[in-house]
């Protein structure tokens, strides 16, 4: 498993040919995800369970992570994506050609 800390808020790690998310993602370390998601190996499963969304912008990170997570594979699973993002996935319409499934999307608190 190889992990990554790219703020004292958010960790990354690649276990089993998923990305895991952990801590609080925002304006800062979402550009530094982003960053390094430009030659990240293509990962299937995107885990968010212990992702928290700092705030709109922090969610406009996550919305472009998934872009370019979704652009490298044939389909992309998200797990327990928070309820902002899955509600901005379904906004964008980037869930209308069913490369991205929701699993067990968590019914969090408004950002902000």
């Amino acid at each position: 498993m190889e992990q990554t800390i790219f703020s004292g808020d958010l960790t990354l790690s690649i276990d089993a040919g998923q990305l895991v998310l952990c801590g609080e993602l925002d304006r800062a370390n979402g550009a530094a995800l982003l960053q390094w998601l430009q030659d990240a190996p293509p990962l299937g499963v995107l885990a968010l369970g212990e992702l928290e969304i700092a705030d709109g912008v922090a969610c406009t990170h996550a919305l472009n992570a998934v872009r370019l997570m979704r652009d490298r594979v044939e389909r992309l699973q998200l797990e327990q994506a928070p309820q902002a993002l899955a509600h901005n996935l379904y906004r964008t319409g980037m869930l209308l050609d069913g490369t991205i499934e929701l699993v067990a999307m968590r019914e969090d608190e408004a950002y902000g």
